[in-house]
């Protein structure tokens, strides 16, 4: 990922923060919705007065992304009732809570149970249930996604030296000159192609540390599909998490 030189607060669209953030590495205007923000990348050399002239011209733009992002916050908050619906490689599983002696979460027989002690108020219940998700989810992804390592070791032939999680807010994997990965917990809920995608993206980098041609000749020929992954991943990503 392209690390920003500096940012600057750019004022606001419609009473939303506008983040603008020059960098060396960059050639060209790039404009994204993280986190309710438009973050704009851009070369050092764009003038403010440009850059005002880009949002003005990306006015419809901007809006509808800002409206889906708004729409995904409401789709993506949790109350951890019975009933609600969690993602685990894909597939959506209602939740069963149960009372029990500690913050407990399985999934068994199609559901989610989710053992949890009573609690004063539903506030305190709900993040005993949010912690025992967070711990399952965790321990999931460090299983599931060592597994596909594995298996595409041997057709990229090469290994990671090591493998760690971390809850990236907008990665989903990092891949370092010394050859450790870094894989973003949260690739678990996601369909198991979508996931694997990440998991040949990240291994191609042990060949390749750049997204040049020859390093997507690489990701493509391991997956021929990969940007139909691709896409889903940058379509549907904001809804993989709890």
């Amino acid at each position: 990922m392209t690390k920003p030189e500096d940012g600057q607060n750019f004022g606001n669209f419609e009473g939303t923060p506008i983040s603008v953030q020059r960098t060396a590495r960059k050639k060209s205007v790039a404009l994204s919705i993280r986190n309710g923000t438009v973050v704009i990348l851009t070369p050092q050399r764009i003038s403010n007065h440009e850059i005002q002239a880009i949002i003005t011209a990306n006015n419809d733009w901007i809006r509808a992304k800002l409206l889906r992002h708004e729409e995904t916050q409401k789709r993506t908050q949790r109350a951890f009732v019975d009933g609600e619906r969690f993602l685990y490689l894909g597939e959506k599983y209602p939740l069963k809570v149960i009372d029990g002696q500690r913050a407990l979460a399985e999934l068994t027989d199609g559901c989610f149970n989710v053992h949890v002690r009573q609690a004063s108020t539903p506030e305190r219940r709900a993040r005993s249930i949010r912690a025992a998700f967070l711990r399952w989810y965790k321990s999931e992804a460090e299983t599931v996604i060592k597994e596909r390592v594995a298996f595409y070791s041997s057709i990229i032939g090469r290994t990671p030296n090591r493998i760690f999680f971390r809850d990236y807010k907008s990665m989903w994997g990092k891949c370092d000159a010394a050859g450790n990965i870094t894989f973003n917990w949260k690739l678990v809920m996601a369909p198991e192609p979508v996931l694997d995608y990440v998991v040949v993206h990240e291994m191609s980098h042990l060949h390749h540390l750049n997204h040049s041609t020859v390093f997507w000749q690489c990701v493509e020929s391991v997956l021929s599909d990969y940007k139909t992954r691709r896409k889903w991943l940058r379509e549907n990503g904001s809804l993989l998490t709890i």
